[in-house]
């Protein structure tokens, strides 16, 4: 459910003993057939064992840095996606290129080395590959991902895919004349963004909860001024910076052969270069600030009264099979206490029209634990006491083994389907 707000209250504080909130399964009384089982985590042993990688994966790295990774999947037949990734978004821009990591986005579909102009989008869409449904790209703080599905039962279309993304990835040209007119569409989102009430609120809460970090003043979409002010050496700067080989990497998923792939991939690829003198890709964080921190924030045209608590601590990356299983003790524990709020909303005039509370991945190498209420009017502040009641309930007395047993199963169920699907694009 996607709720715009009107009024946003964030908590932010470090929250050092993450595993605590999950208390122990209650087993049932004695005599119980349910009662025998114990909780997960003796079930389970707890080890730092790195994870497997699918063996399926053709995994490599090109001398110029660039690496690869290839998976042939049989279905659906004839078709396959392919993925340019850079890492590199709106957190590397200077000042005065703000908004230039998606202005760059917007120009590699208008004209590269060898698809001038238009002529790129002309021809996929000849090929059947719709701009927007099917081919399209999007920029974040940290990354610019292009997407690319293709046919494979048509060698020629397939393999000039590899064309397209090598022209992204070192060949964009930047015509002033696509540049000008390109400049009058994105200023367009921003006049659209800005009719928003949810994104003004954005702009009002986002220093408080990215705690004044370099996140808050680096948004993807940028700043009117600059997008409307750069010229054009200015973006052939981001471009030659931060789009080089040894931040990008090309992903092939599809109904294909996977070393004609691999035998393209070299191809295509091995002939960027990087800077002679490259910058050094600053890894950027988002820190916890001492005690907590409030934020009012409020916009005439929004109805609702939303009120959110967010408790950031270091994000961990899953290696290891324990990282995995506390990724799976994290999602059972999202799922029992997500029931209990469900369940509440049932209930006959509830104080909140609705409310979800998780753990999850943040910003800048943050994890958190994030809760949000939206309260019936007049109801604020027993919507808050409510939500709040029961994540202390959760945290103090653990969930029962029927709660368990039932998130468990739709896990199971989840990682079935998933694993049915694990030969489909």
């Amino acid at each position: 459910m996607h709720i715009n707000f009107k009024l946003s209250v964030a908590v932010l504080a470090l929250f050092v003993a993450s595993t605590g909130v999950f208390a122990q399964v209650k087993k049932k009384p004695a005599g119980s057939p349910k009662s025998k089982p114990t909780a997960p985590a003796q079930q389970l042993k707890s080890t730092a064992t790195a994870l497997p990688v699918d063996p399926n994966v053709i995994i490599g790295t090109l001398p110029n840095g660039l690496t690869y990774y290839i998976r042939q999947n049989s279905l659906p037949q004839n078709r396959a996606e392919l993925y340019l990734v850079n890492k590199a978004g709106s957190i590397l821009e200077t000042d005065a290129q703000q908004g230039l990591a998606h202005f760059t986005e917007h120009m590699a579909f208008n004209g590269t080395r060898d698809f001038p102009k238009n002529a790129l989008v002309n021809y996929l869409q000849t090929a059947g590959v719709k701009f927007g449904a099917d081919l399209n790209a999007s920029t974040s703080f940290d990354e610019t991902v292009y997407q690319l599905p293709l046919p494979t039962d048509s060698v020629k279309v397939f393999e000039k895919g590899f064309d397209i993304l090598a022209n992204w990835a070192g060949y964009v040209s930047f015509d002033q004349a696509e540049l000008d007119k390109e400049r009058g569409v994105i200023l367009e989102e921003l006049r659209l963004r800005g009719k928003n009430a949810q994104e003004r609120i954005q702009q009002q809460i986002l220093p408080a909860v990215l705690s004044n970090s370099r996140y808050a003043d680096r948004l993807p979409k940028g700043k009117e001024d600059v997008i409307k002010n750069f010229d054009l050496a200015t973006i052939k700067s981001y471009y030659q910076d931060w789009y080089r080989p040894n931040l990008q990497a090309v992903i092939a998923v599809g109904d294909f052969d996977p070393k004609r792939v691999e035998e393209l991939i070299k191809l295509k690829f091995s002939q960027l270069k990087n800077p002679v003198a490259p910058k050094p890709r600053t890894e950027y964080t988002v820190t916890t600030t001492p005690g907590t921190t409030v934020k009012f924030a409020t916009d005439p045209e929004f109805p609702y009264t939303l009120v959110e608590m967010i408790v950031k601590h270091p994000g961990t990356k899953v290696k290891t099979t324990a990282d995995y299983l506390q990724t799976m003790r994290s999602g059972l524990f999202n799922q029992m206490l997500n029931a209990r709020l469900s369940e509440l909303m049932q209930k006959p005039a509830p104080p909140f029209l609705y409310s979800n509370a998780s753990y999850g991945a943040f910003i800048g190498k943050q994890d958190a634990f994030s809760s949000i209420v939206v309260a019936r009017p007049g109801a604020l502040e027993e919507a808050v006491t409510t939500l709040v009641a029961e994540i202390e309930r959760a945290k103090k007395f653990g969930f029962t083994l029927t709660e368990f047993e039932r998130a468990r199963q739709n896990a199971l169920i989840q990682i079935g389907n998933s694993y049915k699907e694990r030969d489909k694009t």
